[in-house]
């Protein structure tokens, strides 16, 4: 009976124990845990106080970046915002053109860099008068938030073939770095018909075919009245451009690359733009369904561009666009002997 007594007051203390270090290694490891996350995600006190001296490391610029999509999502204050040291800053580099080149695919493809911030709609304020004239603050108010290290870009196709932008863009900034994409320029003016014929097609309106407006009916010539042949002569906007920037401050994408082969591009602007080099084969994936490259942002999301992009291009006359390809080649021969970057081009 004694026996069964001692036995029966040792498990009970056996439990007892057990329940007491299961309690202290919750603890500890709860602990461990609060630390580990405060240390991962910093909210309030981990930060940097304000004015603190030192570049942010890259490698935790994507965290910032998350971050701040969480302090938007809650509708943050500017004192919340001052705190984690966000602030609006004027672009260092812009996407000057050209439309159909491929504009929107390179700003959403260089936003995987977590040192760029990019403006998600076309501001048009060096283009538009009215724009123009409320003031760079305006400019400035129309800029995402980012952190000081980081360079902010904005896109509008538009400024390439403005005759008032480049001054503009000079009294700004003069020593701002210019990012121009261009395509094949018949394939480019093809691809600027669909979009236009597919908006008149929504509105149930009739427009002409490509070949009535590439041709000027009475010289049977190539129509350099018609807006798309003239945005596909390169060289005679950047000409204007360059009475106010020098060839170093342009960087020339090859927009048909960008399409079958993005990363050698993207990592030709990270050089232009002084940024190591971090967007790698990871972030970008062949999409079969969609037919071109899609996005896969670390620790956040995966997106591809909108359905709008990739159009099917109508079937061209094929002796129209061989008259349209030995039209421009003058003009493309003038363009890769500025630039200096040469094309698979006609």
């Amino acid at each position: 009976m004694l026996f069964l007594q001692q036995q029966w007051l040792r498990q009970r203390l056996f439990v007892l124990g057990s329940l007491v270090l299961g309690s202290l290694f919750f603890l500890v490891a709860r602990e461990g845990t609060l630390d580990r996350l405060q240390l991962i995600c910093p909210i309030k006190d981990k930060l940097s106080p304000a004015g603190s001296s030192g570049q942010i490391p890259l490698h935790t610029l994507q965290r910032k970046q998350a971050l701040h999509l969480k302090l938007h999502r809650r509708n943050s204050t500017r004192e919340q915002l001052r705190m984690h040291h966000l602030i609006k800053q004027l672009p260092r580099a812009i996407i000057i053109g050209v439309r159909k080149g491929g504009t929107r695919a390179l700003l959403e493809m260089l936003s995987l860099h977590p040192a760029v911030v990019k403006a998600s709609q076309e501001v048009h304020f060096f283009d538009n008068d009215e724009n123009y004239d409320r003031g760079v603050d305006w400019y400035l108010k129309k800029m995402p938030f980012s952190f000081p290290h980081q360079i902010t870009i904005e896109k509008s196709p538009a400024y390439f073939i403005t005759e008032e932008v480049p001054e503009r863009i000079f009294k700004m900034n003069s020593s701002i770095k210019l990012l121009l994409i261009v395509r094949e320029p018949t394939t480019r003016a093809v691809s600027d018909y669909t979009q236009v014929l597919e908006g008149k097609e929504r509105k149930n309106k009739t427009y002409n075919k490509f070949e009535e407006l590439v041709i000027d009916t009475k010289t049977c010539e190539v129509n350099t009245k018609y807006k798309a042949v003239r945005t596909s002569i390169y060289t005679k906007y950047l000409e204007h451009w360059l009475k106010f920037f020098p060839i170093e401050q342009f960087h020339i994408v090859d927009g048909d690359h960008l399409i079958t082969d993005p990363l050698p591009e993207l990592k030709l602007v990270e050089q232009f733009l002084n940024l190591p080099s971090r967007i790698s084969q990871y972030n970008l994936y062949f999409n079969a369904t969609r037919g071109f490259f899609c996005l896969r942002f670390k620790f956040m999301f995966s997106k591809c561009l909108a359905g709008s992009k990739g159009r099917i291009h109508p079937d061209v006359n094929l002796s129209i666009k061989e008259k349209l390809q030995r039209f421009f080649h003058p003009f493309n021969q003038k363009f890769i002997q500025i630039t200096g970057r040469t094309f698979n081009w006609p």
